[in-house]
């Protein structure tokens, strides 16, 4: 029999035989499986915490000359759900306007920076000089509904795009030990069936990876 799945054992070592091709496009599928369940979190997850956010933003607002133009200074909490929260922060909190943080991710505008807070800490990215973003209630659900698709597009090809770099580089830098081994056993292996094994045997991660995505995005499990 050829060579078919990577979940076990046998079938891992029965890639060694099979050809280059039959062990590229086993990658390439369980990228784009991947790289789809991912888009299907962002949908879950993220997005609709995004789509009430914007519901919710003012009829004037921008990101102009890296500083956000805001309507008033109060912090305020646009959307949130237990992935991620969305909050503006355009001036100064006072000691009653401090918002604690429940979910797994928060997005903050701020007056200069836009701020990226989660479990492990921050980040904080200034608004550039030449960014001219409306924020307004109508532009902004326009620009999201026109660019949305591209955002899922480019989202899980990356992904996928990012994998199979991953496991060809992770591949060739397992095979030499896979290829020792072999040999210490008694066997008469090249480095292109180490190789091959080598890749397949990568694919059980990302599957396990990507079902724990679609856990959280579910709600079934939590970062913490």
């Amino acid at each position: 029999m050829g060579a078919w799945h990577p979940f076990t054992g046998s079938g891992v070592a029965s890639y060694a035989r099979a050809t280059n091709t039959r062990t590229v496009v086993l990658l390439l599928v369980a990228a784009a499986v991947v790289g789809a369940v991912f888009v299907w979190s962002l949908s879950m997850a993220w997005f609709p915490v995004v789509d009430r956010g914007i519901e919710a933003l003012p009829p004037r607002a921008a990101i102009r000359s890296s500083r956000l133009l805001w309507p008033d200074l109060q912090t305020r909490r646009l959307a949130e759900n237990p992935a991620m929260d969305w909050v503006v922060r355009p001036g100064t909190p006072s000691s009653n306007e401090l918002l604690g943080q429940s979910s797994d991710l928060r997005i903050e505008l701020r007056a200069r920076v836009l701020r990226v807070q989660g479990i492990l800490g921050h980040v904080e990215f200034p608004y550039p000089s030449a960014w001219d973003v409306p924020l307004g209630r109508v532009p902004a659900i326009a620009a999201w509904r026109s660019w949305r698709p591209y955002v899922c597009l480019l989202s899980g090809l990356g992904v996928a795009l990012f994998l199979v770099a991953c496991w060809c580089f992770m591949a060739t830098a397992y095979c030499i030990p896979a290829w020792l081994v072999a040999v210490v056993l008694g066997k008469r292996p090249d480095l292109g069936m180490a190789w091959r094994m080598s890749a397949a045997s990568l694919v059980m991660g990302a599957v396990v990876g990507a079902a724990g995505i679609a856990a959280y995005a579910s709600g079934l499990v939590r970062v913490p």
